[in-house]
């Protein structure tokens, strides 16, 4: 198994931890496993379309630039 790109792993554990949330809290939120949310902040996986789009959903909700900018910045 390779990793996904590490830096988006990065992104979505800053997003987590800018939202205070655990993993397991996270992934309730987006409909996922603790062990998907896990295995995208360690860079093994990326999300699929419908969890990038729930991601990006979440993102906007907080009024944070989403993971799939540069970073996750407040706007």
């Amino acid at each position: 198994m390779t990793k996904a790109k590490d830096d988006f792993g990065v992104r979505v554990k800053e997003l987590r931890e800018r939202l205070h949330l655990t993993q397991e809290a996270m992934a309730e939120t987006l409909g996922v496993s603790f062990a998907t949310v896990n295995r995208w902040e360690n860079g093994w996986t990326a999300p699929s379309k419908l969890a990038l789009r729930q991601i990006d959903l979440l993102c906007k909700e907080h009024h944070i630039a989403t993971v799939t900018d540069t970073k996750c910045s407040a706007k």
